[in-house]
C-alpha cells in the first residue's frame, strides 16, 4: 500500500509544526495505481524471494523527475547540521534563502551562524509566503515523506529535499548525496540481484531495497522490523559485539575525530592504536584540539594522517572547508597528499571508510590489507550509484567468509554503511563490553 504520510502528526510536532488527522492527505490506492514522488510504501521485511519481487516492481517504474535548481526567491527549512552545510552550499553557488524556518528560531536567530540570516518559527511563517516560496527542507533525521505531508498540510505548495538542489549543482559544488538511479542494464540488474541475495540478513535487503527505492523513485518505502536507525553508525550491535582491546582502528575520513571518540567510548579506551586520515586542515585541527584534551597515556595512541586513503600514493585535487563534506575532486583548487593503505606499515583489524564517494578507490588500494589482516569493515555507500551494487559487489568477491550487512543511519538516500565482519569474530567473545580477541594469528 501507498500512502502519502503514515503518523506525521507526531513527526510534524517534533519539527515545531501543528496539525490534526483531518489535514492529512488520505491513503492511496496499491502502488501499480500510483507511484509518485514523496509517497510512503510499507511492506513486510523481505526474504530472498520477497527482495527480488520488490526490486522488480521497483525498477518497472520511471525513475524520479531529476535534480531541482532554484529560480527566484526561497525559503530553507531546518538550521541544525545539515542547514549549516545547505548554507555552505548556497553561498558558493551564490543563493540565497530568503527565510530560514526552525522550530528553534527564537534561540537560533542570534547565534553566530544564523544571526545574519532572517529566521522565523515555522507557526508564524505567513499563508503568502508559504504560497509563494519553494521550500527547501534540510531535514535527514526523519522521514522526508511524513515530513513534506506536514508542511503541505501546513500550506507549503512546493517542499523540496536539499538534495534535490545540490544534484543540479553538481559542476559547480561536488557534494553527491542527491543521485539518481536509473535504469539498470542486463549485466548490472544481474549484479544488483546477487547483491540483494547475498546479504546476511533480511533487514539488509530491507534497507538496500529502501536506498534504491529513494534513488530511483524519491519514495520512502518502509519495512517491518528494520527501522532508520539514526544513532550508532560505524558501531551497529553486530560491530560493538565482537570488538576487542587489541583493536587497530583505521579511521579515514575522520572529520572532528567524533567516531575516533564513539570508538573509544565502546571499548573502554583499551585499544592498541587509532589512525586518523583527515586532509581537510580545519577538521584536522580540531581533532588536534581534541586530542590535547586527553591523558598523555591515551593520547599516544593516537596518529593523525593530515592524508587523504586513496587507490594510489601521490597528489589529487581536493576541496577542503566543506566541513564533513570537504573531499578529493576535480573540481578542486587545491591538492592533497594522498596514500594508498597497501603502502603503509599498518595491521589493521577495523577499518571505517567515509570518503565522500571515493570509498571504492580507497578499498583498490587497500586490497591486500584486507586479504592480509581481515579487519572489520564500515564503509559508507550512499555518495554515489556504485552504492547500488558496484561496491558491495566488490568487498562481497573480495571479504571470504565474512558477513555482510546494510544499515542505513539516516533518510532521503543517505546514512547507507556496509559492515562486513570475519566469520572468525562470530561467537569470539565472551564479554559483551570488551574481550582481547584482537591480538594478531
Amino acid at each position: 500500500m501507498v500512502v502519502r504520510g503514515s503518523d506525521p502528526v507526531s513527526r510534524c510536532r517534533e519539527e515545531g509544526l501543528e496539525l490534526s488527522e483531518s489535514a492529512l492527505a488520505p491513503e492511496v490506492g496499491p502502488m501499480s495505481e500510483g507511484c509518485g514522488a514523496g509517497m510512503i510504501r510499507r511492506m513486510r521485511l523481505p526474504d530472498h524471494f520477497s527482495a527480488q519481487e520488490a526490486l522488480a516492481e521497483l525498477l518497472s517504474y520511471p525513475s524520479a523527475e531529476g535534480p531541482r535548481s532554484l529560480e527566484g526567491p526561497f525559503a530553507l527549512y531546518g538550521a541544525g547540521k545539515l542547514g549549516l552545510m545547505a548554507m555552505t552550499f548556497f553561498e558558493r553557488v551564490q543563493l540565497k534563502p530568503d527565510l530560514v524556518i526552525d522550530a528553534n528560531a527564537d534561540r537560533l536567530r542570534h547565534s553566530e551562524a544564523w544571526r545574519r540570516w532572517p529566521m522565523q518559527d515555522p507557526l508564524h511563517v505567513p499563508m503568502r509566503l508559504k504560497r509563494s516560496l519553494p521550500l527547501v527542507v534540510s531535514i535527514a533525521t526523519t522521514c522526508f515523506a511524513e515530513l513534506a505531508a506536514g508542511l503541505k498540510a501546513q500550506g507549503w505548495c512546493d517542499v523540496i529535499p536539499i538534495y534535490d538542489v545540490t544534484e543540479a549543482y553538481r559542476t559547480r559544488y561536488p557534494l553527491g548525496n542527491g543521485w539518481f538511479m536509473g535504469d539498470l542494464t542486463g549485466t548490472e540488474r544481474t549484479a544488483t540481484e546477487q547483491v540483494l541475495a547475498a546479504w546476511s540478513d533480511d533487514v539488509s535487503r530491507a534497507h538496500h531495497l529502501q536506498f534504491m527505492a529513494w534513488h530511483r523513485l524519491r519514495q520512502d518505502w518502509l519495512f517491518e522490523g528494520a527501522p532508520v536507525e539514526t544513532a550508532h553508525r560505524y558501531f551497529i550491535p553486530e560491530i560493538s559485539s565482537v570488538l576487542g582491546d587489541r583493536e587497530v582502528f583505521v579511521d579515514a575520513g575522520a572529520h572532528t575525530g567524533e567516531t575516533a571518540k564513539a570508538f573509544r567510548e565502546r571499548v573502554g579506551n583499551r585499544f592498541a592504536e587509532i589512525i586518523m586520515f583527515e586532509p581537510d586542515s580545519g577538521n584536522a585541527s580540531l581533532i588536534e584540539a581534541g586530542l590535547e584534551q586527553l591523558p598523555g597515556s591515551l593520547r599516544q595512541k593516537h596518529r593523525l594522517l593530515r592524508l587523504a586513503l586513496s587507490q594510489t600514493s601521490g597528489r589529487q585535487p581536493f576541496i577542503p572547508q566543506l566541513g564533513y563534506g570537504s573531499q578529493l575532486s576535480s573540481l578542486g583548487r587545491d591538492r592533497v597528499d594522498t596514500m594508498a593503505l597497501d603502502d603503509m606499515e599498518v595491521a589493521p583489524t577495523y577499518i571505517k571508510l567515509h570518503l565522500e564517494g571515493h570509498e571504492l578507490d580507497a578499498l583498490r588500494g587497500s586490497e591486500r590489507s584486507l586479504r592480509l589482516h581481515r579487519p572489520i569493515l564500515s564503509v559508507t555507500t550512499y555518495h554515489s550509484d556504485t552504492g547500488i551494487w558496484k561496491l558491495p559487489s566488490w568487498l562481497m568477491g573480495r571479504m571470504a567468509d565474512y558477513r555482510h550487512y546494510l544499515r542505513l543511519h539516516s533518510w532521503c538516500g543517505t546514512g547507507a554503511v556496509m559492515y562486513c565482519v570475519p566469520a572468525e569474530r562470530i561467537g569470539a567473545r565472551s564479554n559483551p563490553k570488551v574481550s582481547s580477541w584482537g591480538e594478531r594469528r
